[in-house]
């Protein structure tokens, strides 16, 4: 957090527990949302972020074979 404090002079920055998500929960919590939006055929991307030339639906559901 101090690096982070260091190299973004002005920026707000703050643990996720401040905001009542323990860290050890967040990339679990962002796999989540990424597989909510895929199932929701929304995109899971933000091309103003990651300058993606659009919004797309990321991955996939292949639901296997029973029996």
């Amino acid at each position: 957090m101090s690096r982070l404090e260091a190299l973004l002079p002005g920026a707000w920055v703050q643990s996720t527990a401040a905001l009542g998500l323990d860290p050890d929960w967040v990339e679990a919590t962002a796999f989540a949302w990424l597989a909510q939006q895929t199932l929701q055929g929304a995109p899971g991307n933000l091309p103003s972020v990651t300058a993606a030339r659009r919004a797309v639906i990321l991955g996939g559901i292949y639901p296997g074979r029973r029996g």
